[in-house]
């Protein structure tokens, strides 16, 4: 098994979020975690033919979204659906923190989707220190899961390779013929 090294500046800009709002936290989180998403994808597809401006996945483009991301990549089977719907929570609590001037993690939404993500990614039972101090409150708690999202993209990314498919070129091959039999 290929070992791998995670981290980087989002988990620097994380840690700083623990003495941040929350607001700024969950922003932060959604947009750490829809650029894992972005390489990911970019990855596994074949290049852009325009590099200044990808048009499925860049500016004002169809795959522009964090949601329509994270449908791609798991139609794709780039992510499991366990990670989908993890994702999807995230999604739904960076929207409310953009969208709301007072937005607090200890809303009771919010700590719902948080306690339900602890539990869908095991974090208790498979990383128990991501919930000790500091990651021991609320927003600790958030941070972690961001963690092992983050991760598990990465990990993901490093494993996924560029398609191979090849497509049967069927209408170089196709032709009618007016001739009667």
């Amino acid at each position: 098994m290929k070992t791998h090294t995670f981290g980087g500046k989002w988990i620097d800009d994380l840690n700083l979020e623990l003495q941040g709002s929350d607001r700024a936290c969950a922003i932060l989180s959604g947009a750490i975690l829809d650029e894992r998403l972005k390489e990911l994808i970019k990855k596994y597809l074949l290049p852009s033919s325009n590099t200044k401006n990808d048009k499925l996945l860049g500016r004002s483009a169809p795959i522009e979204s964090f949601s329509s991301r994270i449908e791609l990549a798991q139609r794709l089977n780039l992510i499991s659906a366990k990670t989908s719907t993890s994702l999807n929570w995230v999604r739904d609590i960076r929207n409310a923190a953009a969208h709301q001037e007072e937005f607090s993690l200890e809303n009771d939404s919010y700590k719902d989707k948080i306690s339900n993500l602890i539990s869908e990614l095991k974090i208790k039972e498979k990383a128990p220190s991501l919930l000790k101090e500091p990651y021991d409150k609320l927003k600790g708690n958030f941070i972690s899961v961001i963690i092992i999202l983050t991760i598990s993209l990465e990990l993901e990314e490093k494993e996924t390779k560029q398609t191979s498919h090849q497509p049967t070129d069927a209408l170089s091959h196709f032709s009618m013929s007016d001739k009667k039999g």
